[in-house]
């Protein structure tokens, strides 16, 4: 069978070999699938944890102790692994995460005690750290001819459907099916299974090279050829990320606290429905200049914000509700602009560790505030924690629209 064949079908056979290997095509959509499954994954706990709190009787900021865990872990990972596939193949960092995953549902779905939920997230954390930038970079490398921009708008949009996803599923799945505390976790595991079972079948990418023990050394590495660049719009990178924190790690609590909100389902829907406004933006957008798209979304975020505060201080559920979704419009927009701008920059050898780089930047804004805000629930209140969360986002976003114009006129 000829190389052109193989690489435009789903599936093919390799003259020799014996045994079935994915095409182009199909890589692709594997690799799509494993980058909204870790997306999935991430989210699908946070329906639970009342249960596990209600259960077992640990405080809040346990919670939020959990939550750091993993964001440390995904962090450190990031910063030594994070571009591993880079020098030995996307296929077999794709497998180690995948099965690192699976491992990691089955020790969720047996937890006992809140000591299990650590290890859980510490294994979360590295393997999501581990996978992230080769599913990134493995999504840019298998675009189809000229769909490179197409890759780089579905790379944006997959974190907002996966975080929505997750949230929706996991909570149906705790309000109307059975075993709550475990059925999301072995519905994952066995997807996961399932696609490491599928990205063996892909081909091999890149050529492997030595992996140095220096290379396993925490570093952030950007190319020289995209320094610059990355530097100029790394504000508007940051301010969705911190956003989606502020989705994820708040509005829960927002919604049991400030508006009595006691149905998890309902609950999960507050989370989900302003990341899935991030999808619908980024798809919308996709067309958009990355630079336009930056200034939408900063925009977005900014009126979303200062509407969601007016919900939190009424206090009414319909403006909060208005408010998240516009903020979500803006997160959907803005990281998809950004992807467009950074994505085109790496050469292909460099896009794993540029896009490990890329996530660590996000993760840290999504994390950090996360933790703080946490923290600072149990000195200061929720609502005037959210009140400062919300300000500090709006001043975040205007600095980089101040920011983004700038590049702009010194480009023109």
């Amino acid at each position: 069978m000829s190389t052109s064949m193989s690489t435009s079908t789903a599936i093919s056979v390799p003259t020799g070999a014996g045994r079935l290997r994915l095409g182009r095509a199909g890589s692709f959509r594997v690799v799509a699938l494993s980058y909204l499954a870790l997306m999935i994954a991430g989210s699908a706990p946070s329906p639970i944890y009342p249960i596990y709190q209600r259960e077992w009787g640990f405080a809040t900021s346990t919670l939020t102790e959990i939550f750091a865990v993993y964001a440390v872990l995904l962090l450190l990972a990031l910063l030594t692994v994070g571009g591993l596939s880079d020098l030995i193949g996307r296929r077999p960092v794709l497998l180690a995460g995948l099965g690192l995953f699976t491992v990691d549902m089955v020790v969720f779905a047996l937890a006992p005690d809140v000591q299990w939920l650590f290890v859980a997230r510490v294994l979360q954390g590295i393997a999501a750290g581990l996978s992230i930038g080769a599913m990134t970079a493995g999504l840019i490398d298998l675009a189809p001819p000229g769909k490179v921009r197409f890759a780089s708008v579905l790379s944006a949009l997959i974190p907002a459907i996966g975080l929505a996803a997750g949230a929706l599923i996991s909570g149906a799945l705790v309000r109307f099916g059975p075993m709550p505390t475990r059925l999301v976790y072995l519905v994952l595991g066995a997807g996961f299974l399932v696609l490491a079972v599928l990205v063996a079948l892909m081909p091999a990418s890149g050529d492997r090279r030595p992996v140095p023990l220096s290379a396993l050394t925490p570093r952030m590495r950007i190319p020289a050829q995209a320094r610059r660049t990355f530097l100029q719009v790394l504000p508007a990178l940051v301010v969705p990320w911190a956003q989606l924190g502020f989705t994820l790690s708040l509005t829960s609590s927002v919604a049991l606290g400030v508006f009595g909100v006691h149905d998890v389902f309902v609950d999960c829907l507050l989370v989900a429905l302003p990341c899935a406004a991030g999808a619908l933006s980024g798809f919308l957008t996709r067309s958009t200049d990355g630079q336009r798209a930056n200034q939408f979304g900063m925009v977005g975020m900014s009126v979303g914000s200062v509407i969601t505060v007016v919900g939190l201080v009424i206090p009414l559920v319909p403006v909060y509700l208005v408010g998240s979704l516009i903020a979500g419009l803006g997160v959907g927009a803005a990281i998809s602009g950004t992807f467009k701008v950074l994505a085109p920059l790496p050469a292909e050898h460099e896009r794993a560790e540029f896009f490990a780089a890329f996530f660590v930047a996000g993760y840290l804004a999504f994390s950090l505030p996360a933790v703080a805000a946490g923290f600072a629930i149990g000195s200061f209140g929720l609502v005037r924690t959210a009140v400062v969360y919300s300000a500090v986002l709006v001043v975040l976003a205007l600095v980089a629209m101040l920011t983004g114009r700038r590049r702009v006129t010194r480009e023109g």
